[in-house]
């Protein structure tokens, strides 16, 4: 008997059992959320003009409150995926763009997009897709576009078994190193903090980072 990637398995019904779980029901809890969120203000205070003319996409989107609050504080463009259909459901009722799916296979357009974010999602992606999920990356960005990613991170791999769903398997590692290899990728900004309280740390398995990187295709005529 085959067993199911992680992919699947969410796409089956654990990504509906994390968003239930993980899921901010009210106007407090949401507010709480957004007010804590490491990634806020490194996005808010990138480059980037105002108005729907800049292209956001953001890879585990959840329920979308993260580009609900870039949609409102900077008028861009944002949309999302995400492997539950209930935390897409919730994005296209709030009003925004919201697409079931996965990593590995982004329905976008070559080059279309202006940042490009990962929301605590890529520690419980198959390691055979890494590769994959990088290409894709490449392929939507715009030559000076940005790149963030929110997870857990370690300088090595640990492998933990994820609690909630037998034989999955979540990993903590240097994930932004996926991108950082290529020379096109420097990355802008490091801050590690604590998972839950955001605050400053030396427990390395409490460690969160939120890391910003930069495409920068600067030789004329590089791809």
């Amino acid at each position: 008997m085959t067993t199911p990637s992680q992919r699947q398995v969410f796409l089956e019904g654990e990504g509906d059992a994390w968003f239930q779980r993980n899921r901010q029901a009210d106007a407090d809890q949401v507010a709480h959320w957004t007010d804590q969120d490491p990634l806020a203000e490194l996005l808010e205070h990138l480059p980037l003009p105002c108005g729907p003319g800049v292209s956001v996409f953001e890879v585990g989107c959840g329920q979308g409150l993260r580009g609900a609050r870039l949609s409102q504080a900077k008028g861009w463009s944002v949309a999302g995926l995400d492997p539950s259909e209930k935390a897409i459901a919730a994005v296209n009722a709030a009003g925004c763009k919201g697409m079931v799916g996965t990593a590995e296979a982004l329905p976008l357009a070559d080059r279309s997009v202006d940042l490009l974010i990962y929301g605590f999602c890529l520690y419980l992606c198959d390691r055979d897709d890494l590769f994959q999920i990088a290409a894709q990356a490449r392929r939507v960005l715009k030559l000076q576009a940005w790149l963030a990613i929110l997870d857990f991170w370690s300088p090595h791999q640990s492998i933990n078994p994820y609690h909630h769903c037998p034989g999955i398997q979540s990993y903590k590692d240097d994930l932004p190193a996926m991108f950082s290899w290529h020379p096109s990728y420097v990355i802008t900004d490091h801050r590690l903090r604590h998972h839950a309280t955001r605050a400053y740390t030396d427990e390395p398995q409490e460690w969160v980072a939120a890391t910003l990187l930069r495409r920068c295709d600067f030789v004329s005529g590089q791809a």
